[in-house]
């Protein structure tokens, strides 16, 4: 048996639940005020319940079907901040034997910060339930399948020469490491994203980033709004390829907060699908899968 765990951050399903969320990502320190606050309102913005939840079953349900296709595969999901939680997901392989693990966070770009944050409590709870198994984490995905899927996307938004197109990540504290590679595979994603869909110009900033640290990736899509419309766009298109499902920070912090911007400076604001559960990006995850698992040659 093979298991896969896709890696997630975790999100709660109800409002009652936010506060417990927040308890557990301080790790029993207090949560501050405005963490409290900007969750709640990001949390009432969907009635409790994230988009990414539903999104996330979707995959697991579908890789597992597409799995089941090439041998004795599981797939399960672990979050890092609420249930099912990693160490649930370990303790499910665990009763499954399972000789192999793939680990798999669902996040696009190369990321140490990310890798360590869930690999190495992921090893620490295998030590903690006497569980040997040899894992294979995957850090980052093929970029040349994920700016295929996202050019496909990307086919129904109408790009004139007033329309300026921004690709958006989630920015990175540097305070724990460079992320070079994480920024690296970021702008690497944009240009080949661009150069398929014969892009002359095209912007790139990141978004989210954090009240707390004096260092985070750059530059702001919001400092990037400023060279827009100094370069007399009207229209701007805001591409999250750091992303690859529906999630409450592009709700809240790209749509509701940055597109809010944009409008205020009389432009207007399009924001592209996702990949979310899509064949192709089922695809791109089970490519990803049967590669560790040795079934497919790099």
């Amino acid at each position: 048996m093979i298991t896969v765990i896709l890696m997630a951050y975790g999100s709660p399903t109800r409002m009652e639940d936010v506060l417990p969320y927040l308890e557990g990502i301080y790790e029993g320190k207090p949560v501050p005020d405005y963490a409290l606050k900007e969750n709640t309102e990001k949390y009432a913005m969907a009635n409790g319940v994230s988009p990414s939840n539903a999104i996330i079953e979707r995959i697991v349900e579908k890789l597992q079907k597409e799995l089941s296709k090439s041998g004795e595969f599981e797939v399960i999901l672990g979050n890092k901040h609420w249930k099912p939680t990693l160490k649930e997901a370990l303790e499910k392989a665990k009763e499954s034997r399972s000789e192999k693990i793939i680990a798999i966070p669902l996040f696009p770009f190369q990321s140490t910060n990310v890798r360590n944050s869930y690999l190495e409590p992921s090893i620490e709870a295998m030590k903690n339930m006497s569980f040997e198994s040899e894992i294979s984490f995957v850090n980052g995905f093929d970029l040349n399948m994920l700016s295929e899927a996202w050019a496909d996307l990307m086919i129904q938004y109408p790009i004139d020469e007033e329309t300026a197109v921004l690709f958006d990540a989630h920015s990175l504290p540097l305070f724990r490491g460079p992320e070079k590679e994480y920024d690296g595979d970021f702008r690497k994603a944009s240009e080949l994203i661009a150069g398929k869909l014969g892009l002359k110009e095209y912007f790139v900033g990141y978004q989210s980033r954090g009240k707390y640290g004096k260092t985070w990736l750059e530059p702001s899509v919001f400092d990037i709004l400023d060279r827009i419309k100094s370069r007399g766009y009207r229209d701007v298109l805001a591409v999250p390829i750091g992303f690859i499902y529906e999630h409450l920070e592009i709700l809240y912090d790209l749509d509701h907060e940055f597109g809010g911007k944009v409008r205020e400076n009389g432009m207007i604001y399009v924001r592209s699908e996702l990949p979310n559960d899509s064949k192709q990006m089922v695809s791109l995850l089970q490519q990803h899968i049967l590669r560790e698992a040795g079934v497919l040659n790099e």
